[in-house]
């Protein structure tokens, strides 16, 4: 049993770097053969794409667009953490919630919501219709999440509380919080994704800094390598985040015995 341990946890983590980096390096190759076979611009050379992604982060243009890029994903994960935990427990836990705001995201979560940019536009400004959209779409992973996971917190653990003289506040903080916090690490992670999908989107709509604006001008001058090298540089930031996201929800199931 202690050996079975020792394998799973010592030696598949090595593995998994070692798949990633077999398939990072087929992609590469793939990626050469095709641009050496076809020799179209919109193929340029890994060796192009490298170069120009180094020479934008030595320059330090694409770093700063970067930082912003980033700057409005935590503001926007922020907002719909914040909203997205309180609507989902009230969604479950309260008998007005449950009949209203749960058919409410039920039904708005299939909605288009990157079609709202032009009316988030017209009514926030342009920075603020960025945060609002991003917001908005990552709010759905984080209240599902919460709210399904909240339906199943322990109900004896409830009852010992009740039965210790506890009142709502306790079994939300002593029962509910640690119960649906692997669901609510689920749900976060799925928004970081979909963040980093979002804010091209919302970036490349209205060019006013950002990752999605650089990748949107340099398509736009027919500077392929500049496109990839933005591509890159904002998926790497995108698995990072949902790499330590995983990480830390991991630790915390292995730490409750989940």
């Amino acid at each position: 049993m202690g050996k079975a341990k020792e394998y799973s946890g010592a030696l598949l983590p090595p593995l998994r770097a070692l798949y990633f980096l077999a398939a990072l390096l087929l992609l590469v190759v793939l990626w050469e053969a095709a641009a050496s076979l076809y020799q179209r611009p919109y193929l340029p050379h890994v060796w192009e794409i490298g170069e120009r992604l180094w020479r934008e982060l030595s320059a330090g243009e694409l770093v700063g667009d970067l930082q912003l890029s980033l700057r409005r994903i935590a503001l926007s994960l922020l907002i719909s953490s914040l909203t997205g935990i309180t609507f989902g427990l009230l969604a479950a836990r309260s008998s007005y919630g449950s009949r209203l705001l749960r058919p409410i995201i039920l039904a708005t979560y299939p909605m288009p919501h990157i079609t709202l940019i032009p009316i988030l536009l017209w009514l926030l400004g342009v920075e603020g219709s960025k945060i609002a959209v991003i917001s908005l779409i990552t709010f759905y992973p984080i209240a599902l999440s919460t709210m399904e996971w909240a339906l199943r917190t322990p109900r004896e653990y409830e009852q010992l509380i009740e039965t210790m003289g506890g009142n709502a506040w306790h079994k939300t903080v002593y029962v509910v919080i640690p119960s649906i916090l692997p669901g609510v690490l689920t749900g976060l992670r799925l928004a970081v994704s979909t963040a980093f999908a979002v804010v091209f989107v919302a970036e490349s709509f209205v060019l006013t800094g950002g990752v999605g604006a650089f990748i949107e001008e340099s398509w736009q001058r027919f500077d392929y390598a500049g496109v990839y090298a933005g591509m890159i540089a904002l998926s790497a930031a995108g698995m990072i985040s949902y790499a330590a996201i995983w990480l830390l929800e991991k630790r915390y199931r292995e730490k409750i015995g989940y």
